[in-house]
């Protein structure tokens, strides 16, 4: 509704056209009905006068009784232009009334189709003008509520895009009102602290979180104002029993002039980074300390021999076979961190092939009885009949067969047993490959860390040498490369068993 529309409408309110029903209407208007009236009632008051003075000067009957009656008809006839009077004021303030109430519900004011006393005028004429000027400012709220329309969907679209982008993000998000409530909540940020955004939105964080060195870090941020917009923190927290590590980034949302209102909080997970250069610092400072102990043989026994300390040939034979022996020692040291280094990183070339598995442990067994002789062991390979071939590369597979087996011979005592044996499980369909012995054997707490890197028992570390990379590689090409499985039982002093699965090709 435009506002020249309010003003055509108004304008009928005050001119109408002369018809016969607004010259009645002006005619029989308030102020003239009750000048009529009182005029009426003076006349009849003269007459009643001349009447009682007729009375007093004794005039006959006739004459009374048409003074009275005279008296008795302008009565009458005030009272008719008194009613007749009130009966049109009363229909057109009716009129006006119906109007004014259609205007409440209609937001518009029609033409008047009766007569309008004079005396209304005014107030009519007042009541346009405030209509017009109501009309007037109703148009600018319309006109305003539409561009506020416009904005809130416009805000609306931009906040669902906005969500729709942190609920795709991979790092948990929470987003805090300068109220301290959670507003928003990503499914990253729902797992991670296991509730509900729906359930929890507009709650105090306090309420939400259970960590009070993670409720402070966000209080801090929502109250920095424009001291710290943007800040980044390292917090570790334990869950599940382990310790979680988190790079926190909180964001404080300011306005222009530099409020806070709410803080962005971004939890992005670093506790496999952390693992990892944890586990690489351990790896270089273990690989450190394994190859400085045969370097330092090494170097002391050159040293020694430049120097002429070896004064007979037997003296320098010595120390050539410890040099030799110390050399070998490195050389498989640094093949077994490649190995395991290529086998990681997934760079090893493996040449997969049918390979019979009784054929490999055989080999290997024969391999190894020369140094089982040599100790005074008795090392037995009990082949299982029927033992389908494995897909797998010969080399890996001759390499984890012959690690065990040389941990057997090398932790078992003089005059001890070492079995090598192979069978089916056709359950799971996998070739077993079992060896064990009565050695020395391991104790329980050391069992979970038999495979770890570099890790040696110390009972078996007072034994024998070793790098405490073998098993650890023979994990690695059973189960990450081959897709096999391995496991050792074991009890101090009576022995241990290891048995090595590969699944073996189907029929």
């Amino acid at each position: 509704m435009s506002a020249s529309v309010s003003h055509k409408t108004a304008l009928p309110l005050l001119h109408e056209s002369p018809t016969v029903s607004s010259v009645a209407t002006k005619t029989l208007s308030l102020r003239s009905t009750t000048s009529l009236a009182i005029a009426l009632l003076l006349m009849i008051a003269a007459i009643a006068a001349y009447g009682i003075c007729d009375v007093v000067s004794e005039a006959s009957l006739q004459t009374q009784y048409v003074a009275w009656s005279v008296c008795g008809m302008l009565v009458l006839l005030a009272i008719v232009i008194l009613l007749l009077g009130r009966l049109i004021t009363h229909r057109s303030l009716r009129i006006i009334e119906q109007r004014l109430h259609h205007l409440t519900k209609d937001d518009e004011l029609a033409n008047l189709d009766a007569p309008v006393p004079g005396e209304l005028q005014p107030v009519l004429s007042a009541l346009s003008g405030y209509v017009t000027k109501v009309r007037t400012r109703v148009d600018q709220l319309r006109m305003q509520k539409k561009e506020l329309d416009i904005q809130m969907r416009v805000a609306d679209a931009e906040r669902q895009n906005t969500e729709a982008i942190i609920f795709s993000i991979s790092d948990a998000v929470l987003v805090i009102d300068s109220f301290g409530e959670l507003i928003l909540a990503n499914t990253a940020a729902e797992r991670l602290f296991g509730f509900r955004s729906a359930a929890w939105r507009h709650r105090p964080i306090e309420r939400v979180l259970d960590e009070g060195s993670l409720i402070s870090l966000i209080k801090d941020a929502r109250t920095a104002g424009d001291r710290s917009i943007r800040r980044q923190v390292e917090y570790s927290t334990l869950r599940n029993g382990r310790t979680q590590t988190f790079n926190i980034t909180l964001s404080t949302v300011v306005d222009a002039n530099g409020q806070s209102r709410g803080v962005v909080a971004v939890f992005h997970d670093i506790t496999r980074e952390r693992e990892i250069a944890q586990v690489k610092t351990d790896f270089v400072s273990s690989v450190s300390h394994e190859l400085r102990t045969p370097l330092s043989s090494i170097k002391a026994y050159v040293e020694m021999l430049v120097d002429g300390e070896a004064h007979d040939e037997n003296t320098r034979r010595h120390f050539y076979e410890i040099i030799q022996t110390e050399t070998d020692r490195l050389q498989r040291l640094i093949s077994n961190i490649l190995n395991i280094s290529r086998i990681e990183s997934g760079v090893v070339d493996i040449h997969r092939e049918s390979i019979p598995a009784n054929t490999v442990v055989e080999t290997v067994t024969d391999m190894m009885l020369p140094q089982a002789r040599e100790k005074n062991i008795e090392l037995t390979c009990e082949l299982g009949e029927n033992v389908p071939a494995v897909w797998a590369d010969r080399d890996l597979l001759h390499q984890a067969v012959l690690n065990v087996i040389s941990n057997a011979v090398k932790y078992t005592q003089p005059g001890g047993l070492v079995r090598v044996s192979t069978h089916v499980e056709t359950e799971n369909r996998h070739v077993a490959i079992s060896i064990s012995d009565n050695g020395m054997g391991i104790r329980a707490q050391d069992l979970s860390r038999v495979f770890d890197k570099f890790y040696r028992a110390p009972d078996g570390a007072a034994i024998a040498k070793g790098t405490g990379l073998g098993l650890n590689l023979v994990k690695h090409i059973v189960e990450t490369v081959h897709g096999g499985q391995i496991s050792v039982a074991s009890e101090l002093n009576s022995g241990t068993t290891m048995v090595l699965r590969f699944p073996y090709l189907a029929d």
